[in-house]
């Protein structure tokens, strides 16, 4: 879901994926307009420590994404990717299924006093 955040605040997004096998889950950062976006992956203690991601993989892939201490560069949309193609991440093979993605949009307010 989509998220108004203050500075210096906290955001969570969650996502939770089924499948067989269980899929494997990314999280993104995508930032720009549309036609000039550009798209980052985003790993636990990524800008500077800040974000932090938790997934599980028991029945079916739950996870996590916490930003901490936000900035305004924070803006943007973040997107939660899953795959259960075993050659998803095969850059000679294309995918047979491309992968599934789930987005969430969290805007970063500056605080007013």
């Amino acid at each position: 879901m989509s998220q108004m955040k203050m500075v210096d605040g906290s955001a969570e997004l969650h996502c939770e994926v089924i499948g067989h096998p269980i899929p494997e889950v990314q999280w993104w950062f995508v930032e720009g307009e549309e036609l000039v976006e550009m798209a980052s992956q985003l790993y636990d203690g990524a800008r500077e420590e800040r974000v932090h991601i938790n997934t599980t993989y028991v029945h079916h892939a739950a996870s996590s994404l916490v930003l901490h201490n936000l900035t305004l560069n924070d803006t943007g949309v973040y997107e939660c990717r899953a795959s259960n193609d075993p050659d998803r991440n095969n850059l000679r093979t294309p995918p047979r299924v491309k992968w599934i993605r789930s987005q969430a949009n969290v805007i970063v307010f500056e605080r007013e006093w």
